[in-house]
């Protein structure tokens, strides 16, 4: 394995996945180290196999790479993409359904189309710094492999862990939470099964619901098991995103271990509900983990708070969109806070939000990147996420080719000729004159 790069890409979700392409398309030697088999984080390992939002108001908001992946998905039979023109009556309905074993295909071909070298099964575990003028530099990272620890440097890095992991080795502050008298209040996670079947009468729905219902009185079925949703809308469900898994922080090993074994114990609590129905389940696959939906936010030189979010701010260093209203779920069956957009109304990403303050040669985008858990919890989705990758990815190649690898004092101008040219759709800035 080459031991230094121009980019070092940690994390291979939705934003190290469009981060590392084009790094690559601009020519930078890139790697791209992922903790799983496959690219794609949540989309694929994690089975929430839907990606929001590209569109809004009837208009395209995010393109780029995260939305080439989706077109050529598309051409193959592996994602559905509903009419973005028309009016829907909820949100979600803009969302593309995807097929999982396709999409990660897809990920996986157009990273190596675009030069970048994958470490998949491979962990970072350690950060080395050094100082950098008032700030600390990374000088190297260390990660797991087949053959043991391995020893990296690069120029510039990325942040895409999600959890911030590569930003808390190197030193980075971040926030995580709300202490609350029971500990930590994060948003609870969700645990991805597959639960096959056909939907049935109207009246067996509610026959089969009566017995759901009875086991979640006597214990045997916790409510944020099914969130108390009928048989026929599991079965719609397929079991994406129908559970809550509440008291975790997935950035905690022992605590992403228990979430893990809970969200098991929530399927296998379904399972045997499913039977006490007379239904014979079809449950043959669980993913990996239970998703987080909520962990580190990483501190940078930027900070999106709910209001600016939800008020569209114009910042001064906007450089890419975003669209989700504010989602942020609470624990068990304490339902979601969500606060949506006026008609019209486009929130932006400022760059500043992705260079991780007190280091110098540091981005981080996606789910990690700076501001307030309202904020977060619109800005984590996944097409969010790839339009925050392309951009750091874009940055990253300019800090590269331009100021030693560092990320303050790049070309903004240039930066933002390069995305358009790359297919991104950028956000008004604010006149500063």
């Amino acid at each position: 394995m080459q031991k230094h790069y121009d980019i070092i890409v940690a994390g291979g979700g939705c934003a190290g996945f469009t981060a590392a392409v084009q790094a690559g398309r601009l020519g930078k030697r890139v790697l791209l180290v992922e903790k799983n088999g496959m690219p794609g984080g949540i989309l694929t390992v994690g089975g929430n196999n839907e990606i929001a939002q590209f569109w809004a108001h009837q208009k395209q908001l995010i393109a780029g790479i995260g939305w080439e992946f989706c077109k050529r998905l598309e051409a193959i039979g592996g994602a559905e993409i509903p009419d973005m023109t028309q009016v829907y009556p909820k949100h979600w309905m803009y969302g593309i359904h995807v097929n999982i074993p396709l999409a990660a295909y897809m990920m996986d071909e157009m990273l190596l189309e675009a030069g970048v070298n994958l470490c998949y099964e491979q962990t970072l575990c350690a950060v080395q710094t050094e100082a950098d003028g008032d700030r600390n530099r990374i000088a190297g990272v260390t990660i797991t492999s087949k053959s043991g620890l391995i020893d990296l440097t690069a120029d510039t890095y990325i942040d895409c862990t999600g959890d911030g992991d590569l930003s808390v080795f190197a030193g980075a502050q971040y926030e995580c939470g709300t202490p609350d008298e029971e500990g930590l209040s994060l948003q609870p996670g969700s645990v991805r099964y597959f639960l096959n079947g056909s939907k049935v009468s109207d009246e067996e729905n509610k026959r089969i619901h009566a017995v759901l219902n009875a086991a979640i009185a006597d214990g045997s079925l916790k409510a944020p098991d099914t969130k108390r949703a009928s048989y026929n809308q599991l079965i719609y469900c397929k079991g994406n995103n129908i559970n809550h898994i509440s008291r975790f922080n997935g950035a905690d090993s022992e605590e992403k271990t228990a979430a893990n074994i809970e969200g098991r114990r929530c399927a296998a609590r379904i399972f045997q509900a499913l039977r006490r129905a007379g239904i014979t389940p079809d449950m043959e696959m669980i993913c990996p983990e239970t998703a987080a939906r909520e962990t580190r936010r990483i501190l940078c030189d930027g900070y999106i708070t709910a209001e600016d979010y939800v008020a569209a701010r114009v910042y001064p260093d906007g450089i890419c969109h975003s669209y989700y209203p504010i989602d942020l779920h609470r624990d068990g069956m304490g339902g979601i806070q969500q606060i949506f957009l006026n008609n019209g109304e486009t929130p932006s990403i400022p760059l500043s939000a992705m260079t991780v303050k007190g280091i110098s040669n540091l981005y981080a985008a996606g789910r990690c990147a700076s501001g307030d858990r309202l904020a977060n919890s619109a800005y984590r989705v996944k097409a969010s996420c790839m339009a925050m990758g392309q951009v750091c990815g874009a940055a990253a190649s300019l800090a590269v080719d331009e100021n030693s690898g560092r990320t303050r004092g790049i070309d903004f101008g240039k930066l933002r000729q390069i995305l358009e040219e790359n297919g991104a759709i950028l956000p008004p800035i604010e006149n500063t004159n």
